[in-house]
């Protein structure tokens, strides 16, 4: 990964080329940093950590959610205007997340270089609330009863 010293002693990401949010190829140097995964292995995207989870590890922005909750709010904008591109894109999706510039980066380069995983935990959470949001199954168990409260009669 390539990037430039922010003056702060942190990596800022390039412009890594992803053609959703319209940006290009630009590097002003290397830098390569293995940022410690929350499972103690290690992930060569600066601002990125690998977090443990039901669904097996998954990559997160180091002081935020997930990547693919990032990409997902992306989809989201572009889904309801399709005009969006480039630095207009990432304005909208810094407002709509309260993400910084160089979490948004992050993300999306993180995203650039593994669209295949990102994309699957989205279809993954789409499947999952489309079916927490279908009925249950008429053949599925009956609904419960609450028992009700009798009162006590009270002692003297």
């Amino acid at each position: 990964m390539t990037g430039i010293n922010d003056g702060r002693g942190g990596i800022q990401p390039s412009a890594a080329a992803h053609p959703e949010a319209g940006r290009t190829t630009a590097s002003s140097g290397s830098a390569s940093a293995h940022i410690p995964a929350a499972d103690g292995g290690s992930c060569e995207h600066p601002g990125i950590v690998m977090r443990p989870g039901p669904t097996g590890p998954r990559a997160a922005l180091s002081d935020g959610p997930d990547v693919w909750e990032v990409i997902a709010a992306l989809h989201a904008i572009r889904h309801e205007d399709p005009t969006w591109h480039g630095e207009a894109l990432r304005s909208e999706l810094r407002t709509v997340t309260g993400l910084t510039t160089a979490q948004i980066a992050a993300a999306l380069d993180y995203y650039t270089a593994h669209p295949d995983d990102i994309d699957r935990r989205i279809a993954g959470n789409n499947e999952a609330a489309e079916r927490a949001q279908q009925p249950p199954a008429a053949d599925g168990p009956p609904p419960r009863e609450h028992a009700k409260r009798v009162p006590r009669p009270l002692d003297d």
